[in-house]
């Protein structure tokens, strides 16, 4: 007699990179996938996610499923493939890849309930004894009989407003204040305007109590309009976009398509609807990439599809922010970390149901919840930004992005003006489609490139950062009223400290690294753990006075500027200046209205940023990255280098680079200075060849870290060991190592690492989730912590 028992697998968080069997009580509804459940776990209760039904029962005892969560799945069809792609390949649990895909109000066990909407349905006389009234709860039964009756699904009728989500987590505790009203356009608020003696004006959007005063709005009105929901309140901790401060582009309509922009959006656009295809767009930096993405999402919404842009900061996602905004208003939302929760819920809340069909955002927008996705965009997609190191799961963003586009079955754009060696290799093999602009719109060219060669031309003394040709040129733009950015990739004011009297230089407790002094507060940091010693005045050590100061960060660069440039008004532009919501798009408003003639800032100076006054950009230490232990330290140096030199003359007047090293002859830096990506990348392909590194081979960085060092020792020994008969056999594998890491300690564990390269990467990933299958943490002791970097960017 067959079993009635049903059992199904379901995702639970933890260090264990599998799924669950339990059991499904016949009491409980069956799931939809990833919809989420409570279940027992260990001694407590946690919220898990549902992925399918099993067969197999497990030996001993099954535990049952608490509770069903929620009415419904969380996640598009597509969005959960994807989750659960990105498990097997990134070596992640897949709970962990579905929990990064929701809000962070939405983790909790309590779940979402179904109200009735604004929006009526034309029901059946005898549907409902009586009309349910807005904002009341919908019940299981009348949901049921609602879409047998409409024929919609329950995600159709969200996304028309005839019901809606509320999530407790999100509602605010005490009171809340009204700032506004909006005017709903029914039948309803026909006959209540039509009953009253002097009947108020209608209006648009939001209005104050005072706006609707003057309107004719009296308090007894908006109160009896408030009852019959005529009025619906906006109250303060609501906001009708995302991120309001970033307006729209009002220019951005007016401009015309060039004949090449032209060609790549027609190209793309005969995709749309059709298949899975991945185009490569290599435009030169200024080219108006972002132009073709615009017209290109046109296409999308107009086709009924929903378009999403990825972008690798978030200081980025502003910008493009305002660009799409001047096109498509407030269809448009953003999705990123620096949300509030409450922003974060509602964006999602709004992506999900369809208000927003355009959705911007760095890698975590690989996540949102769209209805029917058309187009995918990834912006400067080479960017490392896109990969993600801590925490789990590992993920690539723009690779992660095309796996979502094969899933939905739709075309997916990469652009940049340094493409990745892994995407040109792909586009040249035939993989990718290649399209190009090479030219800048209008009267705009690309700027001159100089290299000065700092072991002749450096200022002497106390300023040995800055070369006379590069001083000379800015103190010439600044007498024209032209603008200038100088690139310094070090925050903070010196990477270290030195006691002149006892040779002293304070080192992280925590880390292997010598700390970071930052003059305004006057401590010491470490980038890495954050540590912090404050009032650093005297050595710790000696108590010796005198500090030497070495090398140069953005502060100190700052610090002398108004020495060289009397006349100089500057803003320092990184992490430290630019944190919080808005003071990064701040900043840019003010230096692209004129506030400011001179930007100083890191890498963030480097991508998106269109300032048509900037006609000069000074590179002052181009050799940084050169020489790190990672096998894409030139590919990373050359595409900050091109990517910053692009800031410089976007508009009619010319526009100059200085780059400033001591490598003149670096086959990156001359490549860099020609902006010749071609001749950089068939060098570049060819020792990637040699060597083999990627995209010949796949590479998976394993670190083990322990806080004993001897422990240590011995458990990435065991690893080896255990490792070398389990991939026996694989082609074009090899193991390096267990080595020490290039930072050796972080937040006081000890770290070593095993370099695999393979021609084979879903076979070697599967061999390991057997091996953790079977030992339990691959048979090492408790304390050793194993992280498995799938396609690592970061080799630290």
């Amino acid at each position: 007699m067959p079993s009635t028992e049903r059992y199904v697998t379901v995702a639970v968080s933890g260090p264990a990179r599998t799924t669950f069997t339990y059991q499904l009580p016949r009491t409980l509804p069956w799931p939809e996938p990833g919809q989420r459940v409570l279940v027992p776990f260990g001694r407590q209760k946690r919220v898990g996610f549902f992925v399918g039904e099993t067969t197999d029962r497990p030996p001993g005892t099954i535990k049952h499923i608490s509770k069903v969560l929620d009415s419904g799945t969380l996640f598009p069809p597509d969005l959960f493939r994807l989750c659960l792609w990105m498990s097997d390949y990134y070596f992640a649990n897949p709970a962990d890849c579905l929990s990064a895909a929701l809000p962070g109000l939405m983790k909790s066990a309590r779940g979402a309930t179904l109200h009735w909407g604004r929006v009526r349905f034309a029901l059946s006389d005898d549907l409902f004894k009586r009309p349910p009234r807005v904002g009341s709860l919908v019940k299981p039964a009348d949901l049921q009989r609602l879409m047998a009756e409409s024929k919609l699904s329950k995600a159709e009728l969200l996304a028309q407003g005839i019901i809606e989500e509320r999530w407790p987590q999100a509602e605010s505790s005490g009171r809340r204040r009204v700032r506004g009203y909006r005017l709903n356009q029914s039948a309803t608020t026909d006959d209540f305007l039509a009953g009253c003696r002097r009947p108020p004006e209608r209006f648009e959007g939001v209005r104050s109590t005072t706006e609707l005063v003057s309107l004719g709005w009296t308090p007894h009105y908006i109160r009896i309009a408030v009852r019959r929901e005529v009025l619906t309140p906006v109250f303060a901790d609501e906001s009708s976009a995302v991120l309001d401060f970033i307006a729209a582009r009002d220019d951005v309509t007016s401009l015309r398509l060039t004949t090449e922009q032209a060609a790549v959006v027609a190209r793309v656009s005969a995709a749309l609807g059709k298949q899975f295809k991945t185009f490569l767009l290599h435009g030169v930096t200024g080219s108006g990439k972002t132009l073709v993405y615009c017209h290109l999402i046109k296409a999308v919404l107009a086709a009924g599809c929903s378009a999403l842009v990825l972008v690798p900061e978030i200081t980025l996602a502003g910008t493009t922010l305002a660009w799409l905004r001047g096109f498509f208003g407030e269809s448009v939302t953003v999705w990123h970390s620096a949300l509030t929760p409450a922003e974060r819920l509602r964006s999602w809340q709004g992506i999900r149901d369809g208000t927003y069909t355009v959705v911007v955002g760095p890698r975590s927008a690989v996540f949102a919840p769209l209805v029917k996705p058309g187009l995918i965009i990834v912006d400067e997609e080479h960017d490392l930004a896109y990969k993600q190191s801590e925490p789990a799961p590992r993920f690539h963003g723009r690779d992660s992005a095309i796996m979502r586009a094969k899933i939905a079955g739709i075309p997916i754009l990469l652009g940049t003006a340094s493409p990745s060696i892994e995407s040109y290799h792909h586009a040249t093999e035939g993989r990718y489609e290649l399209l190009r602009l090479s030219e800048r719109p209008g009267r705009a060219t690309l700027p001159k490139v100089r290299v000065v060669d700092m072991r002749t031309d450096r200022i002497r003394g106390d300023l040995p950062f800055l070369s006379f040709s590069l001083k000379k040129a800015v103190e010439k733009r600044l007498e024209a009223d032209q603008q200038v950015i100088l690139y310094l990739n070090r925050r903070g004011y010196s990477p270290q400290v030195k006691c002149a009297e006892c040779g002293e230089v304070p080192v992280c407790p925590h880390c292997a690294i010598h700390l970071t002094f930052h003059k305004a507060g006057h401590y010491l940091s470490c980038h890495y753990c954050g540590h912090v010693e404050t009032d650093y005045a005297t050595c710790r050590h000696c108590g010796g006075h005198e500090l030497i100061y070495p090398g140069v960060g953005t502060q100190k660069l700052e610090e002398n500027l108004p020495r060289l440039f009397p006349d100089v008004a500057a803003v320092r532009f990184d992490s430290d200046t630019a944190s919080g919501r808005k003071r990064a798009h701040t900043i840019l408003k003010d230096f692209a209205a004129g506030k400011y003639n001179l930007l100083l800032g890191t890498q963030m100076v480097t991508k998106g940023l269109d300032l048509p006054r900037v006609t000069l950009v000074g590179v002052i230490s181009a050799d940084q990255g050169l020489d790190r232990p990672d096998f894409r330290a030139s590919e990373q140096t050359f595409a900050r280098l091109l990517q910053v030199a692009g800031r410089s003359g976007r508009a009619a007047e010319a526009g100059e680079v200085i780059i400033q090293t001591y490598y003149p002859d670096h086959p990156v830096i001359r490549c860099a200075a020609t902006q010749d990506y071609v001749a950089f990348y068939n060098v570049e392909i060819a020792s990637r060849e040699e060597h083999g590194y990627p995209p010949f081979l796949r590479v998976v960085n394993v670190v083990i870290s322990d806080t004993e060092e001897a422990r240590l020792e011995q458990a990435a020994q065991r690893f080896r060991a255990g490792l070398e008969p389990r991939v026996k056999g694989l082609p074009r594998t090899e193991i390096l190592g267990p080595a020490p890491c290039p930072l050796y300690r972080v937040r006081d564990r000890y770290r070593r690492h095993l370099f695999i390269k393979t021609k084979r990467v879903l076979a070697l990933l599967t061999r390991l989730r057997e091996w953790e299958a079977e030992q339990r943490g691959f048979g090492l002791p408790g304390p050793v912590r194993i992280v498995v970097d799938v396609d690592p960017h970061d080799m630290m």
